[in-house]
């Protein structure tokens, strides 16, 4: 079942693992707190912005680098199949 999602956190390019908020993102579930993933395949397609996909609730599993932090999240559910060939999957 493919459930990791390999993602950047492209608004929080400042954020590291000792940053309050890449401490908010590795300690969530220990804060009480959960994580919805949403995604999208591109920004734009032309003119139209291109809208996000739920992939529903998540969990921190590890992350590399810093500034801007790559997190792996671990979903509750199997990612849409129509979503595995243009994702950076980890199984």
């Amino acid at each position: 079942v493919r459930r990791q999602f390999n993602g950047r956190q492209p608004c929080q390019s400042t954020a590291t693992a000792t940053s309050p908020t890449g401490q908010r993102y590795i300690r969530h579930a220990a804060r009480g707190s959960r994580v919805l993933l949403f995604v999208r395949e591109q920004r734009r397609q032309g003119t139209v912005t291109e809208p996000f996909v739920c992939l529903g609730f998540a969990r921190y599993e590890s992350h590399e680098g810093e500034r801007p932090m790559a997190i792996r999240w671990r979903v509750e559910r199997e990612i849409p199949a129509m979503w595995l060939p243009v994702m950076a999957l980890a199984v």
